[in-house]
């Protein structure tokens, strides 16, 4: 019989002792895992979906920029407001490729918030190159007319054609186009003729940001710089943006660190708890195995070999509960952060199963070493004596 075959049934003739270890096991990999993969899918979804607004630099009006910028990309709405003077003197400086005014608005419909944006859609289009529409874009000079995005149409069960009624008078508006599914912010938004909107709801002239691509992105800090020469503007380029958010949810990523630690400490006790009581309750049965030629260096082996079995498993089992559990401990963590991207944020990536299963080896090998030293000092004189005992 060799030592693996040995652990097996050395760990199966103690099965529940043995499951609630691997349970605890699970738990801290289960968590581990959970923030891991949660963390890197939060930075790739940020990063992406600022590139997906195909911007650089927001120029939004004087007051907390960080916070109306997040606002602004979440479609959320700030009370302060640009004017279209603003934007004529922002096209003026070198460097600027596109500068596009946007009016953000929110209204309620069934007690629920909708996002609508007034643009110019033909600067839209040269920013986001990748909207694709079913129907087809308004252009700037039509009015009572809106193309929405992919989910609020399915929400709605709205289709190209329709007509709704629309803004505080219910004037009729007709849906000419529905994005493709971006799978970001977009997808939830009303999307209408900049100056049809300032109508619509009443801000005539104003203007909540200014969507600004530069010609040449080393050349940022400059305009920048010219943007800020603007008496009613501040300026947030992107980078900021996404600084300013990691920024707001590193609290909330120190809290699920400071649990992990929990947890993983409270498995490794246990681990080191149900191991050292094994080899207490074995003490009779070691010293036989050197009565009968098994070294202090077999013992050790076998003692290692069963917790490496109990740290694996609970290892695999809470990769497969963390998988299985994501969009419930995706939507507690996206409670507890000021700001979530749109779309799945924990997705199963090689490298981090690998280092979750490397971390349940390694404390598998740290919380075997002392009883499997321990447990090698035995001596056929103490079994015999423990037995009498």
């Amino acid at each position: 019989m060799n030592f693996v075959t040995l652990a097996i049934k050395n760990l199966l003739r103690r099965r529940g002792r043995t499951s609630l270890t691997i349970f605890g096991v699970a738990i801290a990999v289960a968590v581990l895992f959970s923030l891991l993969s949660f963390n890197s899918g939060y930075e790739k979804q940020l990063s992406g979906e600022l590139d997906s607004l195909g911007i650089h630099i927001l120029a939004v009006p004087k007051g907390c920029p960080y916070e109306a910028a997040s606002l602004i990309i979440h479609g959320g709405v700030i009370p302060k407001y640009l004017s279209n003077s603003d934007v004529d003197e922002t096209r003026k400086i070198d460097g600027i490729e596109v500068a596009s005014p946007m009016l953000l608005h929110q209204f309620y419909k069934d007690e629920k918030p909708h996002i609508v944006y007034g643009i110019n859609i033909d600067d839209m289009r040269r920013l986001k190159t990748w909207w694709k529409v079913e129907g087809r874009f308004f252009s700037q000079t039509e009015d009572n007319v809106m193309v929405i995005g992919r989910s609020l149409a399915e929400d709605e069960k709205l289709k190209v054609g329709d007509v709704l009624p629309f803004g505080p008078d219910k004037t009729p508006f007709t849906v000419v186009g529905i994005l493709e599914r971006t799978g970001t912010q977009d997808d939830e938004f009303h999307f209408l003729p900049l100056q049809v909107a300032q109508r619509v709801f009443g801000k005539p002239e104003q203007i909540t940001t200014i969507a600004i691509r530069v010609s040449d992105i080393s050349k940022i800090s400059e305009v920048s710089k010219q943007l800020e020469n603007i008496p009613d503007i501040q300026v947030v380029t992107m980078t900021q943006v996404m600084g300013t958010i990691m920024n707001l949810v590193g609290s909330a990523r120190t809290l699920l660190i400071s649990v992990i630690i929990v947890a993983i400490i409270i498995s490794a006790v246990g681990i080191i708890n149900t191991l050292l009581m094994s080899v207490n309750e074995r003490v009779r049965e070691f010293g036989m195995m050197k009565a009968v030629g098994a070294s202090g260096f077999d013992i050790g082996r076998l003692v290692i070999i069963e917790t490496l079995f109990v740290t694996v498993i609970g290892g695999v089992i809470g990769l497969l509960l963390s998988t299985l559990g994501s969009g419930l401990i995706e939507g507690f963590v996206k409670g507890i952060i000021p700001y979530s991207p749109a779309g799945r944020l924990m997705v199963l990536d090689p490298e981090l199963i690998g280092l979750c299963l490397l971390f349940s080896i390694i404390i598998g090998f740290v919380c075997g070493i002392y009883p499997a030293i321990r447990s090698s000092r035995l001596t056929p004189m103490e079994a015999i004596r423990s037995n009498l005992e």
